[in-house]
């Protein structure tokens, strides 16, 4: 008897001893910090593949003119939506201008016809984006005329922008100059041969073909 009793303390001892083994083991387990969550969270962020949107005659990409915004919208994804003024870009009639911005900076926009959603002109911002011909949006004078010798410079009367056309493709490359011009203009309505080559342009509107004259 007195060696069962002995045996049963015994066991009560182990047993003792192993408890909280057990739950010190529980409570050691990982769990998930919320700066992992975060983290995990941050890596499913989708990012802008400029890659895949190459600039070309009547389109940026997949997004093409005579698309509806929301149609154009299908096409990407990763940017964030503000709306502005098309007046920004040069253009009148109270249109909006649809920005799309990788962080803090516009990728593109897409300007609709006035009072409709269909895309009228789509404006390539960044520097990411180029062109089938190997420039991008901010290409300095000289650059854009090695692509295109003989070219010329036309100013905008309406805003003293200037521009320089691939009539072509139907692209404008925007410089927003101000004192400091691309060209000379002694004659309103007169393109210039190119003066300063080092200034970049802004942008490149792409815009659809004009309509010849009947």
């Amino acid at each position: 008897m007195k060696r069962q009793i002995i045996f049963i303390i015994f066991l009560t001892v182990i047993w003792s001893c192993n408890q909280p083994a057990d739950k010190k083991k529980k409570s050691e387990q990982p769990k998930q910090t919320k700066s992992e969550s975060t983290t995990d969270e941050l890596s499913e962020v989708l990012t802008f593949d400029y890659q895949e949107f190459e600039i070309k005659n009547g389109q940026l990409g997949e997004i093409k003119l005579g698309m509806t915004i929301s149609e154009a919208e299908q096409k990407f994804e990763g940017l964030r939506k503000e709306v502005g003024q098309a007046t920004s870009f040069g253009y009148g009639g109270g249109s909006p201008a649809y920005l799309y911005y990788d962080q803090d900076k516009v990728a593109f926009g897409l300007i609709p016809t006035l009072n409709t959603e269909t895309v009228l002109l789509i404006i390539a911002a960044s520097p990411n984006l180029t062109t089938t011909n190997g420039l991008n949006p901010n290409s300095t004078v000289k650059l854009i005329s090695e692509k295109y010798p003989q070219v010329k410079v036309n100013q905008d009367l309406m805003n003293g922008w200037e521009y320089i056309s691939d009539t072509t493709n139907n692209w404008d490359f925007v410089f927003m100059t101000d004192e400091t011009t691309v060209g000379d203009y002694p004659e309103l309505e007169v393109q210039s041969d190119l003066k300063n080559l080092d200034i970049k342009a802004d942008w490149i509107t792409i815009k659809k073909k004009p309509v010849p004259n009947n």
